[in-house]
């Protein structure tokens, strides 16, 4: 459905930062996501201070959609848990735990001065500032880790990826998607044949060294380079 136009009442307004130190910074889709959707709905706010609470977001039915364009295969819980963990890492928001109701609520407030004497005030509290009880803190997980430093997912790479899950060890997987990263070789192919050599000579294997060549080197310049060369050259 085609976008038709904007009103010209009730417009959100960003501050000028936004545009010239946060924006620029900002790569990834679901930081960039949260992190307007959060001023936009802290702009209907009139009480003071203007702040969110996870559980709001959570249920949040335009964030929902916002976040799951960015990928129908990762739990909405999970987007939304990276998206504002990178915000709050770059101090775009402030987060706040705070006794409520029986358990730990998680706020978030835009980072400015006024937020930030007031967090201070409340910091005074032994828990504030503890860890969303609803979503520790985790490592990321294998697809996640694909997903965010290799490419895309599709139904029939998920499956691959599954049953690559069920049959190497979790360290093998995430070291290979990184050695896959930083040789720019970014296939499901490449890491496969990482694994694939892990699994015939071992994890601790590495010839390479006595040559020379990195790691890295190996696959990209070695006997593997027909593959980081989309098949030009014959293995040696």
């Amino acid at each position: 459905m085609a976008f038709t136009n904007f009103s010209t009442r009730d417009l959100v307004s960003l501050p000028p930062e936004f545009f010239t130190q946060v924006a620029p910074a900002i790569t990834l889709p679901t930081e960039l996501k949260v992190t307007l959707h959060l001023f936009y709905r802290l702009s209907q706010q009139t009480a003071r201070p203007r702040r969110l609470s996870w559980d709001e977001l959570a249920t949040d039915p335009l964030l929902r959609q916002s976040l799951q364009a960015v990928s129908k295969l990762r739990p909405f819980e999970e987007l939304l848990s990276e998206g504002l963990e990178a915000a709050v890492r770059r101090t775009t928001f402030l987060h706040l735990a705070l006794p409520g109701n029986g358990r730990i609520i998680n706020w978030y407030l835009a980072h400015t001065v006024a937020n930030q004497a007031w967090l201070a005030t409340q910091q005074k509290n032994p828990v504030a500032l503890a860890p969303n009880p609803t979503r520790p803190v985790e490592k990321p997980s294998f697809l996640t880790l694909y997903e965010q430093n290799i490419g895309l997912l599709t139904p029939l790479l998920v499956e691959e990826l599954r049953e690559a899950e069920a049959h190497y060890p979790p360290e093998w997987l995430n070291e290979a998607v990184l050695e896959a990263s930083r040789a720019n070789a970014r296939s499901w192919r490449y890491i496969r044949t990482i694994l694939e050599r892990w699994a015939t000579n071992g994890r601790k294997y590495a010839p390479h060294r006595a040559n020379g060549l990195s790691a890295v080197e190996e696959y990209t310049h070695g006997k593997y380079r027909n593959l980081f060369s989309g098949g030009r050259d014959k293995p040696t």
